[in-house]
């Protein structure tokens, strides 16, 4: 009893006794969860570095299997060009090497990704005039107005002045649009045009816009291009257009404008031959280049993929590099 009454006198002689471990313990508490978030930040860390060197990893091994398969494909080439194909029932040519390429063995043995398309058989975005692009937004099937007012708002793009057109768009409507402003400048690449005003409400109507157009300069070619960039050329109207379609049908190759040119009436030729030297100087029978892209992918879904585009041209008995692309 008497024991039990001096501790309790002690406490009531000294009140801050009781507060001082409670503080104690509190201290201890935030302690320990301060020491619990530091390690849990840490681990979190220490996560996010491992997954950032695997994702670099992964994107390397990603690179290097895309430049092998690069360079199985020029092998294909090299063997298409030189004669030594003996994979194909006919002799490849510059014209057909994608046909080539396409059913080499190794390629496939490699399991790679790869494409190979000739340029000429879309339309030039930076060097197309207004009448090439009007025409091939109609012939693709968009109306008269629509057509005017992309026509115009890609020129507007393009150009270094900052004055509109009547029907198209410079910096004052993308600002007030909240939008990125113009380049003024030749497009860099397919991506940038969706900025263009009203080319992706065009999109939406004629989904094969994206293919009618390129970044790829070169010349048309002939046999291989669709209409609307074909109806780009001048002085071609409705009946040679026609005739076009007619003699593709049969399997007719039209790489000579001769073989066209002969199946019109003096009506046609006549509207065609003010512009022969013209036509001359944007026809072409064979790619002016092909471009090369192998796609190559690595590590756990999603996996990550790299990519590899060259563009060739032609130099006797192989195809010369004048162009190497990576991403990312």
């Amino acid at each position: 009893m008497t024991a039990e009454r001096g501790v309790s006198s002690a406490e009531a002689r000294c009140p801050s006794h009781g507060r001082r471990g409670g503080f104690a313990l509190l201290a201890v508490l935030w302690i320990v969860v301060a020491m619990t978030t530091l390690a849990l930040a840490l681990e979190l860390t220490a996560r996010s570095a491992v997954a950032t060197a695997t994702n670099r990893l992964a994107l390397t091994r990603a690179r290097w299997r895309a430049e092998g398969c690069v360079e199985v494909a020029r092998a294909a080439i090299a063997d298409a060009l030189g004669g030594r194909a003996t994979w194909s029932a006919s002799a490849p040519t510059w014209g057909t090497l994608d046909e080539a390429v396409g059913t080499a063995p190794t390629i496939r043995q490699a399991g790679c990704r790869v494409e190979l398309r000739p340029t000429g058989v879309a339309l030039d975005i930076n060097l197309a005039d207004a009448d090439a692009l009007g025409a091939l937004f109609r012939s693709a099937g968009l109306p008269p107005l629509t057509s005017d007012s992309l026509t115009e708002a890609v020129l507007d793009w393009r150009d270094a002045d900052s004055l509109p057109r009547a029907r198209g768009a410079e910096r004052a409507w993308y600002d007030s649009a909240h939008r990125l402003v113009p380049r003024y400048g030749p497009i860099a690449d397919m991506r940038e045009l969706h900025r263009v005003r009203g080319y992706t409400e065009a999109l939406a109507r004629v989904p094969a816009l994206d293919t009618l157009l390129t970044t790829e300069p070169g010349r048309v070619l002939l046999d291989r291009a669709p209409l609307p960039v074909v109806a780009t050329l001048p002085g071609l109207g409705s009946e040679a257009l026609g005739r076009m379609v007619e003699l593709r049908s049969r399997g007719v190759s039209v790489s000579d404008p001769m073989i066209l040119l002969r199946q019109l009436s003096k009506e046609a030729q006549a509207q065609i031959n003010p512009h022969s030297m013209e036509l001359a100087g944007r026809i072409v029978g064979e790619p002016d280049a092909w471009i090369l892209t192998a796609r190559a992918a690595s590590g756990a879904e999603p996996a990550l993929e790299a990519a590899v585009e060259l563009r060739l041209v032609h130099a006797g008995a192989r195809a010369a590099i004048v162009r190497r692309r990576t991403w990312p």
